[in-house]
């Protein structure tokens, strides 16, 4: 089914115009910022980043954790103070579950594997 906006836009001064503005408007908070590295990476490998959604109301957490598991990282504390949940679940290469804790008081992130292979965390976790 077609629908002819021809009459809605003629009645109204640069109608399309004004729709994609708003809609490039509203896209934009969907939108996500530049992947960065977590702070003090220690034991756990450099494959990991996190990125902000440009409307500040989620972060998405992208990690492979490898180690024994005794690892940690930071978020910074700006970032962490505003998180709604502080565990996240991961699953490892053998197929095993694990997680991750963050402080959010501290920004502190510490790692649980039950096993000693790699384990892969992608996550979206809203902020308030």
């Amino acid at each position: 089914m077609a629908i002819n906006f021809e009459p809605i836009f003629s009645e109204m001064q640069n109608g399309p115009e004004k729709i994609k503005e708003n809609f490039d408007k509203v896209n934009n908070g969907l939108l996500w910022g530049p992947a960065q590295q977590f702070l003090n990476l220690e034991g756990i490998g450099a494959s990991n980043s996190y990125k902000v959604r440009n409307d500040g109301n989620a972060i998405s957490l992208t990690m492979y954790v490898t180690g024994d598991g005794n690892g940690s990282c930071y978020l910074p504390t700006s970032i962490s103070k505003r998180l709604d949940y502080n565990t996240v679940v991961g699953r490892t290469d053998n197929k095993g579950i694990g997680y991750i804790n963050i402080n959010t008081g501290t920004g502190k992130c510490t790692f649980y594997k039950p096993d000693t292979s790699g384990m892969y965390v992608q996550a979206t976790l809203p902020l308030m």
